[in-house]
């Protein structure tokens, strides 16, 4: 049938006829129809966005970031461009969803809405007599379908209308258009909200998000020195950690020196840290739990000792006999030790410091020495354990008659100004300058002159020749060794003082929002939102006269059943679409 002949017949039914002057009660009901279509479409979008929203916000983390540069704390700060909540993810996903469930439901209401522009057009078009404008009975059917369902199959069967029509196809006239194009907007829109919901739901997720504040607290991390040593001018000085008696050398307050030797002390620790650039020992601090929050950068001293061995340049084996052996070095130092366990004991430790590293002078109690300082140490060890078999190959370990290891090593200590930094227990920064000559001498001196660390000496070496499977092996267990015992020594003259900075480090779990995907959900659901109140504005200037309402009602599924079955009941004129059965 051709529009014409549609034309023709429609106009010809008394219970559908457009003419104004046929329609002489209105049926009521349209405006709290369109309301109703409104609201869905417009109040939960925008309550579902403002409840995501406000939970965002409201719980949102707000990154701080009271710390020097060093104390940043990396990979753990907060990300550009995403939220912090503290709240879980799951509930954030869970609200975000409810948007996706609603979403599809309100396309039948954008179609109710539509629907009223699309009768005031069709009452036009046959006031004119544009039979062009007016809708087919097929286009009509389709019309229904999509106001029936306001899915994707009316969109399915208007597209096999468009492309698949194999019969005579008329020109589809605006009515057809505008309620096809917001069909497929709604849609669209629907399907953007769902798109988003997904994306929001792979993106969120619960993380650890590390928070710093300023300490409350005063966390002594860092070391000074005592008043008293402030200048140190030569090794041998007393009134810093030297006191000289007629008889012997004291460690000033030995006692602190001894509990950080012995790694029982409180406020310090003697730690070591494998870099690049080798092996520090420095002055840290014990663990502690009012630490284990904190990060800090603190200042300290380290030491780093390097050894070569020169067994065979100081020793002849020749020169080995029962109770001992004698020395002679190309440089000052040369002498006899016993291994007798009447004179002494047997393990035998000797050393020699040197003024610089021409080692060709052993007095150096009147020298403000350079920085490293330069020594040599001899090691007679486990002579009750025996000779160890894996060094028995190597030239620069000996072996006594008694069969002790023998070894000769010659050092250099480097002592540094340190500055690091401590992040979540972790050094991750270690700045090294070598120290004055002052802190050269104290640390030198006050292990050579009261010899406190020569137990831990003597039995590092003992260590060193037992799990080492080279000379050089040796040398660099017991430089480590030598450079944790002197430090240890040298701590007498040292003081806990306050961390450089320092900040409090709380982690807590929090849902991670990306801003682009919370973003285009949120323009997704209001989008659908104004496109509540774009339609509402039409269907509103559309019912204004009273006719387009009256045509959309018997247009309606119901209205058009009334029309085939009720006979004339369905063409009086009544204000409601019950009134018509």
């Amino acid at each position: 049938m051709d529009k014409t002949q549609y034309h023709a017949v429609y106009s010809g039914i008394p219970n559908i006829s457009l003419s104004r002057r046929l329609i002489q009660l209105r049926m009521g009901g349209r405006t709290s129809e369109i309301l109703l279509a409104f609201f869905l479409m417009t109040i939960p979008m925008s309550l579902f966005s403002a409840l995501l929203l406000g939970l965002v916000f409201y719980y949102q983390v707000d990154s701080t970031d009271y710390s020097v540069p060093e104390l940043r704390l990396g990979s753990s700060t907060a990300e550009q461009n995403v939220i912090y909540v503290d709240i879980s993810a799951t509930t954030l996903t869970t609200v975000a969803s409810w948007s996706s469930t609603v979403a599809p439901i309100l396309v039948g209401s954008a179609i109710t809405l539509i629907s009223y522009p699309v009768s005031e057009q069709i009452l036009k078009a046959g006031e004119r007599g544009s039979t062009q404008e007016l809708p087919t009975p097929w286009q009509l059917g389709l019309m229904l379908k999509m106001i029936a369902s306001g899915g994707p199959m009316a969109l399915w069967n208007w597209l096999q209308y468009a492309w698949g029509w194999r019969g005579k196809k008329e020109m589809q006239g605006k009515p057809m258009k505008l309620m096809t194009v917001i069909l497929v907007l709604a849609l669209a829109l629907s399907t953007l909200v769902f798109a988003a919901d997904t994306w929001f739901h792979f993106t969120t997720k619960s993380v650890n998000l590390s928070q710093v504040y300023p300490v409350t607290n005063s966390h002594n991390t860092s070391v000074g020195l005592l008043p008293a040593c402030y200048n140190v001018n030569r090794t041998f000085q007393g009134g810093c950690t030297l006191n000289s008696a007629a008889t012997a050398q004291f460690l000033i307050n030995g006692a602190q020196a001894q509990e950080v030797v012995s790694n029982l002390s409180a406020t310090m620790r003697i730690n070591t840290l494998n870099s690049g650039s080798g092996v520090f020992t420095y002055v840290g601090t014990p663990p502690r739990a009012a630490l284990a929050s904190v990060d800090y950068k603190s200042h300290s001293w380290s030491l780093k000792t390097q050894c070569a061995p020169i067994t065979t340049k100081c020793i002849d084996p020749e020169n080995i006999y029962g109770a001992g052996f004698s020395y002679k070095c190309p440089f000052a130092m040369e002498g006899r030790l016993s291994t007798d366990s009447n004179t002494g004991f047997q393990n035998q430790f000797k050393m020699t410091y040197f003024t610089n590293s021409s080692a060709a002078s052993n007095y150096t109690g009147a020298t403000d020495l350079a920085n490293p300082y330069y020594f040599a140490a001899i090691g007679v060890v486990n002579q009750n354990l025996g000779h160890g078999p894996v060094l028995s190959a190597d030239a620069e370990i000996l072996r006594t008659t008694h069969g002790a290891d023998l070894f000769v090593v010659f050092c250099n200590t480097s002592v540094y100004d340190v500055a690091y930094v401590s992040l979540n227990g972790t050094v991750t920064s270690f700045d090294t300058t070598p120290a004055n000559r002052t802190l050269t001498n104290i640390v030198q001196g006050s292990q050579q002159y009261t010899r406190v660390g020569d137990p831990s000496l003597v039995q590092g070496a003992s260590i060193a020749a037992s799990v080492s499977t080279t000379a050089q092996g040796v040398a660099d267990h017991f430089a480590l060794t030598y450079s944790q015992a002197a430090l240890g020594v040298a701590s007498a003259a040292f003081v806990a003082q306050p961390a450089v900075a320092s900040q409090t480090r709380i982690t807590m779990l929090v849902a991670r929002v990306p801003v682009a995907p919370l973003t285009c959900l949120l323009l997704a659901n209001l989008s659908l939102a104004l496109l509540g109140i774009v339609l509402v504005v039409l269907a509103g200037l559309a019912v204004r006269g009273g006719e387009a309402g009256e045509v959309q009602a018997r247009l309606s599924v119901a209205g058009l059943v009334a029309a085939h079955f009720e006979g004339r009941r369905a063409g009086r004129a009544v204000d409601k679409v019950e009134d018509l059965f």
